[in-house]
């Protein structure tokens, strides 16, 4: 499964299943990704843990890319 965040536009009562009904915090794709699963989050202002919060989602085996990256 892959699921969106998105700063900008997402809200968490979203499905964060594609760019338009992303999440808007990390924190909430946390809480449904599993193993095995993708976070793509798009470029934008998010708080200050999100090298943490990146961490425990490569730590359960998610795989996390910034989409739009250079």
């Amino acid at each position: 499964m892959q699921w969106y965040v998105d700063s900008r536009i997402g809200d968490d009562a979203n499905d964060g299943r594609g760019p338009k009904t992303a999440f808007k915090t990390v924190q909430h794709a946390i809480h449904v990704a599993k193993a095995g699963d993708t976070v793509l989050i798009t470029p934008g202002a998010y708080d200050q843990s999100l090298p943490k919060q990146i961490s425990v989602l490569r730590a359960a085996n998610v795989v996390v890319a910034v989409l739009g990256g250079h």
